[in-house]
């Protein structure tokens, strides 16, 4: 694999700006309180009044009153109760957030109805630098066992990240890299068992600060044995897409799902009264298997039932490996006029190896990337303060094996961007503008070069309606240059069950994103209820083709009005397992809507009770002559939880109805609805100066109804596992400093 020297260099140039100077004392900045936003509270708050939360994700910290753009967070005892699990899994409960799971060990979040490239996940404000983007079966190098929030980013505000990340942004966030010094040491866990899979979680972060410097580690576990489902695994569509057991599905065993996952970091921050500087390097690796695998790779096996033995040795395996290293620095007042420079930096080794059912390595993908980030804040002029950046990549993908459907890419991204916002009486305006400059080369000699400039431009305005009654407007035009794969990808993609061909002729995407919300985000009753509207120009797909060909063009054209098949070698087969699909574009759109609602039932004495709900739905289909749905479309959904404390005793109990999907796109099958039962209960067992304890049981699919997603590419052979229980164990210790 090739390295890029000049591109280390590169980044670390950035880093040096960032370098505190010499007249920097060794006194740590005094600790600060965050206010935070009313779009994600715990719980179990203690008060009528929400707390406030500041949105960190983006250039400017804002709280609920001064959000523009649509911004939603996990964090509190609702991340704690869901960080178990895939990033898809923790997130798929909340408005607009749909899990893209490829059985239990991989899942990427979907948003309104997008998913793969244009849903950007970033680690600490730094791409996860993995190969997620590429296939629905490659998981997420992140772990959210690690996790202190989570910060959604939906339509327009993600300009900052570029048009790449056109349907939105997921930034997990935690306090590796931290803006000051906590004295003394502290120490957190949470471990866990769950009946279904005997599955295990355990998660433990320690940290020590002395004088201007912070230490911390992070390690985080997760194993699990093959998941129990209700009924069977296999289904194939029949009697108008219903579904049926195959003969060779195994009943309420998922086979091939057992999974093992672990990662460890440990970094050191040094905090002075002008800025600061930090890194920390991480590890994170995983093994899970692809359930349904086995059928993918012999057309045979649907044929012969296989015995209970066979089934435990059949399917491919996932092995996942990466290693990163993060930077971060700041300067206050840097420069004349301007009020904050900061730099991220993320250098990353990244590998997976797939593993055939017996035991040979059939692909490994290797990415070897840099990437970094450079803001700088000014004071207001004339009313508007604002941020400019600079974000720079460097990214070298190679894929060896039977399913190296793309060939060695070396990608090499430069973007420019600027956001300024002002306050006009009570109301808030903000403006944005990007530009970007990407060159794919890929590195076999038989394609050819690309380069794009995307351009990316936003404005949003929160109106002051009323006290805490906000009415926000926001329209973003952004481009999103065609990723690696849909420019070069020619071979067998065995995940999908496709043969694809890319396009080298493809023009970038343009989203047209129109948002608007109204929201009360203050009192005894809160809610924020929103439409939106995304046109996509030269939106890039796959689709299927009636020419009658082998996929390397061969053959004599005949058409049948029936899409044609080859097999792993290309060859036309009207019996063979692999559907072949080609890169195009054609304008699309996706609408839809979002509500999300709280309202304190009892807000005083020792009992509290609160009701919270949630409902969405969205719609994407391609636009013209022949108007078709899209694939894989988020089905409508609501959903209804009651929360209830007690003094040391808290629990939550959670209903969600996921409708059937109906709107199928061609050859895509019915997907029934199904509903989801949930319950929490926690007891604290201590508070103290020295920290608290917590027990808790959970409850998951309590109803152990047989979940088929229609986000999934594995939904006919792949159902969610059955019902779940967990019991576990958090802690948080600190023990008060000397004197």
């Amino acid at each position: 694999m090739k390295r890029f020297p000049s591109a280390r260099l590169t980044l670390l140039a950035l880093a040096a700006t960032c370098l505190p100077p010499a007249v920097m004392a060794d006194t740590p900045a005094e600790p600060t309180t965050e206010p935070v936003a009313a779009s994600a509270p715990a719980a179990t708050d203690e008060t009528a009044r929400l707390p406030t939360i500041t949105v960190r994700t983006g250039l400017f910290r804002q709280s609920a009153d001064e959000l523009v753009h649509p911004v939603d967070i996990v964090t509190g005892d609702e991340l704690e109760s869901r960080r178990r699990g895939t990033l898809g899994e923790v997130l798929e409960h909340r408005p607009g957030i749909a899990n893209g799971s490829f059985g239990p060990g991989a899942g990427r979040p979907i948003i309104r109805g997008q998913g793969g490239p244009r849903v950007q996940v970033l680690d600490n404000g730094i791409s996860t630098m993995d190969a997620s983007s590429i296939s629905p079966d490659h998981a997420v190098a992140v772990d959210p066992l690690n996790a202190d929030r989570v910060e959604i980013i939906k339509g327009p505000a993600t300009l900052i990240y570029g048009g790449a990340a056109s349907a939105g942004v997921v930034n997990v966030i935690d306090d590796r890299l931290p803006d000051t010094v906590t004295p003394g040491f502290r120490l957190k866990g949470d471990g866990s068992y769950g009946d279904n899979g005997h599955e295990t979680n355990t998660a433990f972060r320690a940290r020590y600060g002395v004088g201007p410097l912070q230490f911390g580690g992070n390690y985080a576990r997760r194993d699990a044995n093959d998941f129990e489902i209700p009924g069977d695994a296999t289904r194939v569509a029949a009697d108008g897409g219903k579904p049926a057991p195959d003969a060779a599905g195994h009943r309420n065993v998922l086979e091939n799902s057992a999974l093992s996952s672990e990662s460890y970091s440990g970094g050191l921050t040094w905090v002075g009264r002008h800025g600061s500087l930090g890194g920390v390097i991480s590890r994170f690796e995983t093994d899970y298997g692809i359930p349904g695998s086995a059928h993918a790779h012999d057309p045979e096996a649907e044929a012969e039932p296989a015995t209970e033995a066979e089934h435990g040795d059949e399917g491919v395996r996932i092995q996942l490996e990466q290693t990163r290293v993060d930077l971060r620095g700041m300067l206050h007042d840097p420069l004349p006029g301007f009020e904050r420079l900061e730099t991220r930096i993320g250098l990353n080794d990244y590998r997976h190896q797939e593993v055939e059912p017996d035991g040979g390595i059939g692909t490994t993908f290797d990415v070897q990337e840099h990437e970094g980030r450079v803001e700088l804040a000014h004071l207001p002029v004339a009313g508007w303060a604002g941020v400019v950046g600079l974000q720079v990549s460097d990214r070298a993908f190679e894929a060896v094996g039977d399913e190296a459907f793309v060939p060695p890419v070396d990608t090499r991204g430069v973007g420019l961007f600027w956001v300024e916002g002002r306050d006009v009486g009570a109301h808030r305006l903000e403006l944005g503008a990007r530009v970007d400059r990407i060159r794919h080369q890929p590195q076999d000699g038989g394609n050819p070069n690309r380069d794009f400039t995307p351009v990316s431009l936003s404005a949003g305005v929160n109106l002051l309606l009323a006290e805490h009654l906000h009415l926000r407007l926001n329209a973003q035009r952004a481009q999103r240059a065609p990723a690696a794969e849909a420019l070069y990808a020619f071979g067998p993609h065995l995940a999908t069950r496709a043969f694809e061909r890319g396009n080298h002729n493809l023009d970038p995407e343009t989203a047209n994103n129109l948002d608007v919300s109204l929201a009360l985000d203050q009192g005894r009753w809160t809610w924020d209820a929103g439409v939106f509207y995304n046109r996509i120009n030269d939106y890039i797909f796959l689709r299927e083709v009636d020419l009658g060909l082998n996929a390397d063009g061969s053959g004599a054209p005949t058409s049948d009005r029936v899409a044609d098949r080859v097999n792993d070698a290309g060859i036309l087969d009207p019996d063979g397992e692999l559907l072949l699909l080609d890169m195009a574009q054609r304008n699309a759109e996706f609408y839809g809507a979002e509500l999300s609602s709280r309202f304190r039932v009892i807000d005083q004495g020792p009992l509290r009770l609160s009701l919270r709900g949630f409902a969405d739905t969205v719609r994407g289909k391609l636009q013209g002559d022949g108007s078709q749905n899209l694939p894989r479309i988020t089905p409508k959904r609501f959903g209804m939880t009651a929360d209830a404390r007690y003094q040391r005793l808290s629990g939550s109990l959670g209903y969600t109805r996921v409708f059937a999907q109906d709107r199928l796109a061609p050859l895509e099958t019915h997907t029934p609805g199904h509903d989801l039962l949930s319950a929490d209960l926690h007891y604290r067992l201590h508070v103290g100066l020295a920290g608290s304890a917590t027990v808790y049981l959970q409850g998951r699919n309590l109803l152990d109804e047989t979940q088929r997603l229609a986000t999934s590419f594995l939904k006919d052979v792949a159902p969610q596992p059955g019902r779940s229980l967990f019991v576990g164990l958090r802690f948080d210790f600190q023990p008060p400093s000397p004197g």
